[in-house]
């Protein structure tokens, strides 16, 4: 199974968000997008104007774009044409997941669904046979640097049962060195990590910390 850094840009510093990539591009696997829309959550973030324009600089890294929308379905062709390469949506968000995954599949992108921590994963078992990708989310989804939720670790060890190893289990909130083991040992495959990297004075040598524990 491979282990995967997605580093979230939601903590980098927007002013300096190009030097900010560029001190980790060589050792992260995956750019992270977090896009809200003030509504599913109550944060707004970016737009695919984002997407697009960085997609000019990194034409060979994976773009993981997470919807924390409304009504994906109407909206996640803007981030394909902005140059995604997996698209995670909320199943809390939309009564129409199977349509939504079964079109990104078709489109030739990576399809993933994501669930808030009080959604139990057991739900998403009749979807099983069209996610490249299970994002389960560690903290409630919105905001940038929480704390992560331990009760999360079983709900990943579950979702690892259910889903085998068929799909990456992806992790995002709070995730750091002092947890990120703890994760993979559950079962994730996939780590999101924002505050850790963006915020610290050595990014790259976090995220070689990281590579370390998994």
């Amino acid at each position: 199974m491979d282990f995967k850094i997605s580093a979230s840009i939601l903590n980098a510093n927007f002013l300096n968000l190009q030097k900010d990539i560029d001190e980790v591009i060589d050792v992260i696997d995956e750019i992270h997008f977090d896009i809200m829309d003030g509504r599913f959550v109550e944060n707004i973030s970016y737009g695919p104007q984002v997407l697009s324009s960085l997609r000019k600089r990194y034409k060979e890294t994976v773009f993981d774009t997470h919807l924390m929308i409304d009504n994906p379905g109407k909206y996640w062709k803007n981030f394909q044409k902005a140059g995604s390469d997996i698209i995670v949506f909320h199943y809390e968000a939309t009564p129409h997941s199977y349509i939504i995954l079964k079109k990104i599949k078709e489109s030739g992108l990576k399809s993933g669904i994501s669930v808030t921590p009080g959604t139990d994963i057991s739900i998403l078992k009749p979807l099983k046979n069209y996610l490249d990708r299970l994002l389960i989310m560690t903290v409630e989804p919105g905001f940038g640097g929480q704390k992560y939720i331990p009760e999360m670790l079983k709900k990943v060890e579950k979702a690892r049962k259910i889903f085998g190893n068929k799909i990456d289990i992806e992790v995002d909130g709070g995730i750091k060195n002092s947890n990120i083991k703890d994760f993979k040992d559950a079962g994730a495959n996939v780590f999101v990590i924002g505050s850790y990297i963006f915020k610290a004075d050595n990014k790259k040598q976090n995220v070689m910390n990281l590579r370390k524990l998994i």
